[in-house]
């Protein structure tokens, strides 16, 4: 099983997939790689066939282009805080939860501090120090199938996002 294929099978059993609505409000979703389902909070890009029509082509690579900018800010923070790499921590508890993303949370505020200071040449450094291969090894092992289908409102909503993008391109 690919990287991406066990985070999205890992993705589904975790509270924000069971319960989206207590991370998302209206509209608000989350971007995500073809392995994941589509569903009204998490749009993934097309899977071939529908990944060839040009509509849907320029749709998956505006949100490819968002996901590079994010996988290297993780990227930055990894390599600058290798405590990132597979943070191999419990969280079986609410508190724990907490505990997790409040450590996240001050990684992120360092980083800033020291990008504020250092200036933002030293944030691009630590970019490429974590690569490809290592962060498919930070993912773990690969074992688990990837299940569920496609829901019927996510498609109806990834379609109307590619139907306003195509619209924004057209003016």
């Amino acid at each position: 099983m690919t990287g991406s294929a066990h985070d999205a099978w890992a993705f589904e059993h975790t509270a924000a997939a069971k319960y989206p609505n207590w991370f998302f409000s209206g509209e608000e979703f989350a971007w995500a790689d073809s392995a994941y389902a589509v569903t009204p909070r998490t749009i993934p890009v097309h899977k071939k066939p529908a990944a060839l029509l040009p509509e849907n082509t320029a749709f998956d690579r505006a949100v490819a282009n968002l996901r590079v900018w994010s996988e290297h800010c993780m990227g930055a923070l990894k390599g600058r805080f290798q405590c990132f790499r597979g943070l191999r921590v419990n969280i079986n508890s609410k508190r724990q939860h907490i505990s997790a993303c409040q450590w996240i949370t001050v990684g992120i505020i360092l980083h800033n501090i020291v990008i504020e200071v250092e200036g933002a040449q030293q944030g691009l450094y630590f970019a490429p120090v974590h690569t490809h291969h290592e962060e498919v090894e930070d993912r773990g092992p690969h074992d688990a199938p990837l299940g569920g289908d496609d829901n019927i409102d996510g498609e109806m909503k990834r379609k109307k996002l590619v139907e306003e993008l195509v619209a924004f391109q057209d003016m």
